[in-house]
């Protein structure tokens, strides 16, 4: 029900996670969770003294439900960048047949009961706090129907059951989103993001439980039908996640791949690989988010900005280094760069081809007088048109064979006068809005090689 995150890129965010799982908490971690997980006693506490309890199941009616909930938590699978169980399953079956005000507290019971093992195999006995934290998303669903004074199950309360539904969503936010926030910092706006995917699957798998359940009110042995689409879900998620280790190993292969190819710039040119690379991505990543870059398109762009002088790799030094103008033969040299760099990625191929589709036009110009392509406006691919106008900027604030470097205020205003010809107006108000931002918040924890340039543009 709940997903844990720590980034803001969908294979990062598992990564992460899959690390976090077998990591040790930290003191703002346990803060974090033993203050959701005392709210959560303490509501609970007054539901069960305060509300009805409704519920007409047997003993053993119970007893089936507590172990169908436990065996259907067993099938965890990842969805986006978190992660769900089946359990949506069984918890409509026990919020329709069971006390109600007790539900929470027999589903933190069987969560508790799951992560025995991780207790006893890592000696973690924190985990048993997550569970508690886990059972927020028990709450709101029970409120519901207690409030609704527990009716006996039927189909014409199928509004009560969406309203029920609903309930269950907004007390798994709220807790979820407090949870990583305070905990390890995840922005909430990312954690909806992620909690989007957890609640379409238990939106899908919600009418098979309540199926059950309208069966089960004769027949209490129907809940356990429920378990052999559990079992398919688990052959599913085992699928998925061997694909998702496939697609972590791969991004780390690409990842390691464009460090290496920056490193063999750097060692042949270190303005051109080194400080001036650093400097690229770092603006790019930013100008990226401020213009809602994410996912795939924002690790292409990170990449675009890293190895956007690759083809570099086939000019002479003497060119690069060249004091003072260059001849149009020279020029001609400089020019094929882009191509190179793209034809150099095509080799590699995957995820780095798409990349040098960026890397080709990041010399293109919004008004069509740039190379090797000419291209113009929105032709230019947007993360090309992003690389471009931060390559620029990062170039005319760094001292060149043939040139001191700019200030950065004086950079800017260059910027803004070739925006519409040069430039794309929109990245280039997407750079001055990322600086202002910087300079309001003023030095960050860990400068980066943006920080630095911007140290005088205040």
């Amino acid at each position: 029900m709940t997903s844990h995150t720590d980034s803001s890129q969908v294979v990062a965010l598992l990564a992460d996670a899959r690390l976090k799982s077998s990591s040790s908490f930290s003191r703002r971690e346990v803060l974090a969770e033993a203050g959701v997980a005392a709210a959560f006693v303490v509501t609970v506490t007054v539901m069960i003294l305060a509300l009805p309890v409704g519920g007409h199941a047997s003993v053993a009616t119970g007893i089936t439900l507590f172990v169908a909930h436990f065996l259907a938590q067993q099938v965890e699978f990842e969805v986006g960048a978190g992660s769900t169980s089946a359990t949506q399953l069984v918890l409509v079956p026990m919020l329709l047949l069971l006390p109600v005000t007790w539900v929470p507290v027999i589903v933190v019971a069987s969560m508790m009961l799951g992560r025995l093992p991780e207790l006893v195999a890592k000696r973690r006995p924190l985990t048993l706090l997550l569970a508690i934290g886990d059972g927020w998303h028990a709450v709101g669903p029970a409120l519901v129907l207690a409030a609704a004074g527990h009716p006996d199950p039927r189909l014409g309360l199928i509004w009560l059951y969406g309203l029920a539904m609903l309930a269950q969503f907004g007390t798994d936010t709220g807790s979820a989103v407090l949870r990583e926030w305070c905990a390890i910092g995840v922005p909430p706006k990312l954690q909806l993001r992620v909690l989007a995917w957890v609640f379409a699957v238990d939106s899908a798998l919600a009418p098979t439980g309540l199926l059950a359940t309208l069966v089960a009110v004769r027949q209490p042995a129907a809940i356990l039908l429920v378990l052999p689409l559990a079992a398919l879900l688990a052959v599913f998620a085992g699928e998925r996640r061997h694909r998702i280790d496939q697609a972590l190993e791969l991004s780390a292969a690409y990842r390691g791949t464009a460090m290496l190819m920056s490193d063999m710039l750097e060692a042949d040119d270190q303005y051109t690989g080194g400080e001036h690379s650093d400097g690229v991505v770092s603006a790019a990543l930013a100008v990226g988010e401020e213009l809602a870059f994410v996912g795939r398109d924002l690790r292409n762009l990170e990449f675009a900005a890293l190895l956007h002088d690759v083809g570099k790799i086939y000019v002479p030094k003497e060119i690069i280094h060249k004091p003072g103008k260059l001849t149009p033969e020279e020029w001609e040299i400089i020019r094929r760069h882009p191509a190179d760099g793209q034809r150099l990625l095509d080799r590699i191929g995957g995820a780095l081809a798409d990349v040098g589709v960026l890397v080709r036009s990041h010399h293109e110009r919004w008004d069509g007088a740039g190379y090797p392509d000419k291209l113009a406006g929105e032709a230019i691919p947007l993360g090309a048109r992003i690389v471009c106008v931060c390559d620029s900027f990062s170039a005319m604030t760094t001292d060149r064979a043939y040139r001191r470097a700019m200030k950065p205020h004086e950079a800017l205003e260059e910027l803004r006068a070739c925006s519409g010809t040069q430039f794309d107006p929109v990245v280039v108000q997407a750079l001055e809005r990322v600086l202002e931002a910087r300079i309001a918040r003023g030095a960050a924890a860990k400068p980066t090689s943006l920080d630095i340039v911007l140290a005088d543009v205040a």
